[in-house]
């Protein structure tokens, strides 16, 4: 069974992010997906590389998260132009310990405007520790696409964005399955809107195949079309 771990940016009790992770998650779990969310992103203390080997139970939980799961689903809003500063903090404590490397990440932002910018930041400070983004969707006008309940909880209303955020989650479940070359469009497709450098990224792509060759026993002719 595959685990898709999900990861709100957000700290908003009313959060548009968190209604989408919630859509992205009942899409999933009927697909039989073993859905977990890390909620701590709160707890995880700003980022200083000399406590990288101790750097407390938050962050070794978001690490151990990761590292257990098959692919990621962020939900990150946009702030002042940029992705939000929670969410940036949290992705660098991974850097040193490489837990999202070669792994397979999508990407929504709702808000405004979609979080163009915060969707394009997260791209390459992703693809910059070697995972894979292979989706990523903005959904604009979110307060108008959804409802909050009684208590405040915010729920996402619009038939469309119900659509769209399925189809994110079924494309990212999808992704687990293929090699690192077989999702290499969706990648650099992404990368390419974001600035990324192409040419160190087809490397590790190809660096990655190898290795993703050895692990599943697979010759390297039988993925070629």
């Amino acid at each position: 069974m595959s685990r898709i771990l999900l990861v709100c940016g957000s700290l908003q009790r009313s959060s548009a992010n968190r209604a989408a992770l919630d859509v992205a998650r009942a899409t999933l779990s009927a697909s039989g997906v073993e859905v977990s969310a890390f909620g701590g992103l709160g707890s995880i203390p700003p980022l200083n590389p000399d406590r990288d080997d101790d750097p407390g139970e938050a962050v070794l939980a978001f690490r151990a998260e990761i590292g257990a799961a098959d692919a990621v689903l962020i939900a990150a809003p946009e702030y002042a132009g940029a992705l939000a500063g929670v969410v940036k903090n949290a992705l660098d404590w991974v850097v040193g310990s490489g837990e999202l490397y070669a792994e397979p990440v999508a990407l929504l932002s709702a808000g405004t405007t979609g979080g163009v910018f915060a969707r394009r930041d997260l791209v390459r400070t992703l693809s910059w520790q070697g995972a894979h983004v292979v989706a990523s969707l903005g959904i604009e006008a979110a307060s108008a696409r959804s409802a909050s309940d009684s208590e405040g909880a915010r729920r996402i209303t619009d038939p469309r964005a119900l659509d769209e955020i399925g189809a994110l989650a079924s494309s990212l479940l999808a992704s687990v399955a293929q090699s690192p070359s077989e999702r290499f469009a969706a990648i650099t497709r992404l990368a390419r809107d974001a600035d990324v450098e192409l040419g160190p990224l087809a490397d590790h792509i190809s660096s990655q195949e190898e290795t993703w060759r050895r692990e599943h026993n697979v010759g390297a002719d039988s993925g070629r079309r």
